[in-house]
């Protein structure tokens, strides 16, 4: 994939110099990864389209109010929290993992390539959950193929503003998950507002569901660390 290709996504009509942190983001992953797990992808074309291109494709303006707060939870390599850091420049992108390894890599990255709205935060998703300080207090939360749904919903949700939306990417079996999903989402006082459909330049199926907050999560949520892998609220 040439920039020439890649600014064809309409986000990024005029943007060549967005294009070009995103292939200099990628080549520091590549490098990267020959010394720590950053990704299973090793091959720099293909980490273009199916980590870089896939995580432009959760960018829809409506649910990136200016000056927004994101939360990239489950981070990995900064995918998709980097591009979409570099797409809006006035976002404040805080990106989570709880590997430090691989934050280590994204600030350090960040910094090379003068990406300065990017913050890392090292810490499980159900104690960030429910910090005072990041509780409930983004505009959105994206997850890039995290758990299933039902688990994942549990960790985002109680991070997302009442108003604001988390987008869950995943895979072309998305709606199977969302059937098992209902139960969770009722309780978290969040509703599926769109369901996007759409296949990357190689083929693959990608699914992005976006679920809008309209309530504030009971206090009981997250559960403790483990608890929503081990007994996930399954349900219609």
């Amino acid at each position: 994939m040439t920039i020439a290709e890649m600014m064809q996504l309409s986000v990024l009509a005029g943007r060549e110099d967005a294009a070009q942190k995103l292939f200099a983001y990628n080549d520091l992953v590549m490098e990267m990864s020959g010394k720590i797990n950053l990704t299973g992808i090793k091959d720099p074309e293909e980490s273009l389209i199916k980590n870089v291109y896939d995580s432009l494709t959760v960018y829809e303006e409506k649910y990136f109010p200016e000056n927004a707060k994101l939360l990239d939870l489950g981070t990995g390599a900064g995918f998709p929290g980097v591009p979409l850091a570099i797409l809006r420049p006035d976002i404040q992108a805080v990106l989570a993992d709880s590997i430090q390894k691989k934050l280590t890599f994204v600030e350090n990255a960040c910094q090379k390539l003068g990406i300065k709205n990017v913050k890392c935060l090292h810490i499980r998703a159900e104690e960030g959950g429910r910090r005072r300080k990041t509780r409930e207090s983004f505009d959105i939360v994206t997850a890039r193929a995290v758990k299933m749904l039902p688990v994942i919903s549990e960790w985002a949700l109680p991070f997302v503003k009442v108003g604001g939306v988390f987008a869950a990417m995943k895979g072309p079996g998305a709606l199977d998950e969302l059937k098992e999903s209902g139960k969770i989402l009722r309780e978290l006082n969040a509703e599926v507002e769109e369901v996007k459909n759409l296949e990357l330049p190689t083929g693959e199926k990608r699914c992005i569901l976006y679920i809008r907050k309209t309530a504030p999560c009971p206090k009981t949520y997250p559960r403790k660390i483990g608890i929503a892998e081990k007994k996930p609220i399954l349900g219609e």
